[in-house]
């Protein structure tokens, strides 16, 4: 609606792709039509969607905080990387590592390789498990609950538009598939 009252408003003209007497010449299709035929593919695209979500495994609850130590447990692993590719660009991390500790413990734990000698270690049911410093908790954290939600919706819409378009795009350059699907081709 809102590029309908764009186009109705001629609003932005020095923008338009086409003239509107290009645009007349061409679209055979009544507004009736275009508004009908996007409702159908609307309804279409909400059956789909409701079929593929009975389909679907039942959600599971209660592993969130194990994902979350997962998440922290690759951090921890990537840190040892750290010595090493510092090492490759000349730099000593282990002297960095000694000359941080009096005045910032965790950051030399950091370069160090993610060893935190002052951290103690947890238990649980089946032993000690590494205790993890506040900022891979909370990176940890932030990476499961917002950027892979994030990164997957991106990916979604990149895509159901990319499907979008290409579909759309054929329907209109091949004159079989134009007549058949009218109602797909807007």
């Amino acid at each position: 609606m809102v590029f309908h009252y764009i186009d109705v408003k001629d609003l932005f003209p020095h923008y338009r792709l086409h003239t509107p007497a290009e645009i007349t010449a061409r679209n055979h299709v009544s507004r009736y039509e275009v508004a009908r035929d996007v409702i159908i593919q609307q309804i279409l695209q909400i059956v789909v969607g409701a079929l593929l979500g009975v389909t679907e495994p039942e959600d599971m609850y209660g592993k969130e905080e194990y994902d979350v130590a997962v998440w922290a447990t690759r951090l921890r692993l990537a840190q040892r990387a750290l010595p090493q590719l510092l090492g490759f660009i000349g730099l000593n991390a282990a002297a960095i590592s000694k000359n941080l500790s009096p005045a910032h413990p965790v950051l030399a734990g950091v370069f160090a390789g993610g060893r935190y000698p002052l951290m103690k270690l947890g238990t649980d049911a089946t032993g000690a498990v590494p205790a993890f410093a506040a900022w891979e908790m909370l990176l940890a954290k932030t990476i499961y609950w917002y950027l892979i939600p994030a990164v997957r919706f991106g990916v979604a819409i990149f895509l159901l538009d990319t499907w979008q378009y290409f579909l759309h795009r054929a329907m209109h350059m091949n004159k079989w598939l134009y007549s058949k699907c009218k109602w797909y081709a807007g």
